[in-house]
C-alpha cells in the first residue's frame, strides 16, 4: 500500500495507573478517552501536584505561589509609556487551573490544550515613571494586578525531541485573559489624579501582564513538558497492550467507513467482465468455445468491522510504531451473469454465490521521524463457507458447465479477494490520512 503523504503518525501504548480525578475527567466531556489524552491529562495533574514544592533538579522553583523577584519594565502603547521596575513580585493561582479541553486522536502528533484560571493573582511593589500623552506618570508603593477567566491555550507536538527520544517535541502555550484589574497605590501622591491615572494604566494592564508572562510561561512550559515525558519514559521500551480505547476508535472508524461505502455508491460495487476462448475434443473432433462471465456485483462491503482487538505496539529503541488489526464483512454476495458459447449451442446462465464472512489483517510499520504512514501488510485471509446456487443449466447440466462452473467459482474467489482488499485497504489508509 502506498503512504499516505501528509500523514504525521504517532502511536503510543502506556500502562496509566489510577482513575481519572473529576477534574481530569470533565475534560473529556464524558466521551471515551484515549492514551494520549490520558498521559496529558495524568501529567497536568502530577504538575498541579507538585507546583507548591517546584522541581528542585530542573532548577524550577515553586510555581504557587511563584516569586519572580525585580523585574524591569519598559512599555509603549500608543501615547503612553511606562518605564521602572517591579519588585518583590508574586503570582498566586497557577495551581488552581481546570482542565478545559484535552483533544487528540490516536493517528495523530498534535493535541489540543486548554487550561483556566478563575483568578490569577499578582502582587508586589513597584516604582515607575512614565507618561500618559503629555500628563507625568511617577510613583512607588504596593501593587496588585487581578486576571480573571486567565486561560492558557496550547499544542502539543509529540514525536522525536531534540535528544532523539520519544516525547514533547513542541509546545506552544498562549495566553487569553479577557479582564484584568490593576491597582498601583500612591501613584501620583494618590487621590483623585492617583485614580485617574490608574485608570489609565488599567488600559495598559494587558502589557503589564505579558512583561510578567515572559517570566514564568518559560517555567510553566518546561514543567509540562517535564511531567508528560515522565509518564512517557516511565513504561518499559517495547509494550504491547489491549485497550478499549483502541478498539473504540476503531468502532467509530469503521462506522465512517460504513457510511462512507453507502454514500459513495460502494455497496454493491461491480465485478469485472471477463471471457476467454476454449476447445474441447468430442468423438475425435475439435471444437471451439467461448465463456464470458459479467456483469457482476458484489454486495456487503458495508458490513465492514472490526473482527478482534486492535493492538499498538511501540517498540522505543527503534522509535517505530506498529498497528495490528483484523477487519470482518459477513454475507458477503456475488451475483454474475455467464455466457457459454460452442458451436450451435449457447447457453446463458446465472449464478449468486454467498460467504459467511471474510477476513482481513494489517499492519502498519511505522518509524516516527518519517511523515508517511505505510502498511506492511493488507491482505485477505480468510474467506468463509460459500454457498453457491445457478440458475439457467436446465438440460445442459453437463460435466462441461459444471467443469466451467467450479473454474468460474475459484476464480470468483480470488476476484472477490482483491476487491474486498482494495476497496477496504484504501479506505483504511483515508482514514488513516484524515486522522
Amino acid at each position: 500500500m502506498a503512504g499516505c503523504s501528509r500523514f504525521h503518525f504517532f502511536v503510543l501504548v502506556v500502562a496509566v495507573a489510577a482513575a481519572l480525578t473529576p477534574r481530569a475527567a470533565a475534560a473529556t466531556g464524558g466521551s471515551t478517552r484515549n492514551y494520549i489524552d490520558t498521559i496529558i491529562i495524568n501529567a497536568l495533574e502530577n504538575l498541579r501536584n507538585h507546583m507548591a514544592e517546584g522541581w528542585p533538579d530542573l532548577g524550577v522553583p515553586p510555581l504557587d505561589p511563584l516569586d519572580l523577584g525585580n523585574i524591569n519594565i519598559d512599555i509603549n502603547s500608543g501615547s503612553n509609556r511606562v518605564q521602572g521596575s517591579l519588585s518583590d513580585v508574586r503570582v498566586l493561582g497557577l495551581s488552581s487551573f481546570t482542565i478545559d479541553k484535552v483533544h487528540s486522536q490516536l493517528l495523530t502528533l498534535k493535541v489540543d490544550l486548554e487550561l483556566g484560571i478563575p483568578l490569577l493573582e499578582i502582587n508586589g511593589t513597584y516604582s515607575i515613571t512614565g507618561k500618559a500623552g503629555i500628563l507625568p506618570i511617577y510613583g512607588d508603593g504596593p501593587f496588585r494586578m487581578d486576571a480573571y477567566n486567565f486561560t492558557l491555550k496550547g499544542m502539543i507536538d509529540l514525536g522525536t525531541t531534540e535528544e532523539g527520544v520519544f516525547g514533547v517535541a513542541v509546545l506552544d502555550l498562549d495566553v487569553a485573559t479577557p479582564k484584568i484589574e490593576i491597582n498601583f497605590e500612591d501613584i501620583m501622591g494618590g487621590g483623585e489624579m492617583g485614580d485617574f491615572v490608574n485608570g489609565i494604566l488599567n488600559s495598559m494592564a494587558p502589557d503589564f501582564l505579558q512583561s510578567l508572562e515572559d517570566q514564568y510561561m518559560p517555567l510553566l512550559e518546561e514543567t509540562i513538558r517535564h511531567e508528560i515525558n515522565q509518564i512517557l519514559h516511565g513504561n518499559s521500551s517495547l509494550i504491547r497492550k489491549r485497550d478499549d480505547s483502541v478498539n473504540d476508535y476503531f468502532d467509530r472508524v469503521f462506522a465512517n467507513m460504513r457510511l462512507s461505502i453507502t454514500e459513495n455508491g460502494q455497496d454493491p460495487i461491480t465485478l469485472p467482465v471477463d471471457s476467454d476462448d476454449f476447445s474441447i475434443t468430442l468423438f475425435n473432433k475439435t471444437l471451439t468455445g467461448e465463456v464470458k462471465v459479467g456483469p457482476g456485483k458484489l454486495s456487503g462491503l458495508s458490513t465492514v468491522h472490526r473482527a478482534g482487538d486492535m493492538t499498538l505496539l511501540y517498540v522505543g529503541e527503534q522509535d517505530e510504531a506498529v498497528w495490528q488489526g483484523e477487519v470482518g464483512l459477513t454475507d458477503l454476495q456475488v451475483d454474475y451473469r455467464l455466457r457459454l458459447s460452442l458451436p450451435l449451442l449457447g447457453k446463458d446462465l446465472s449464478f449468486s454465490a454467498k460467504m459467511s464472512f471474510v477476513h482481513l489483517s494489517f499492519e502498519t510499520d511505522v518509524f516516527l521521524h518519517q511523515s508517511d504512514i505505510t502498511f506492511a501488510y493488507c491482505n485477505v485471509t480468510e474467506i468463509g463457507p460459500v454457498h453457491f446456487k445457478e440458475t439457467g443449466t436446465g438440460p445442459l447440466d453437463t460435466s462441461l458447465y459444471n467443469l466451467v462452473i467450479n473454474v468460474l467459482l475459484g476464480e470468483m474467489q480470488g476476484v472477490v479477494a482483491t476487491t474486498v482488499q482494495e476497496v477496504v485497504c484504501a479506505l483504511l489508509e483515508g482514514a488513516f490520512a484524515s486522522g
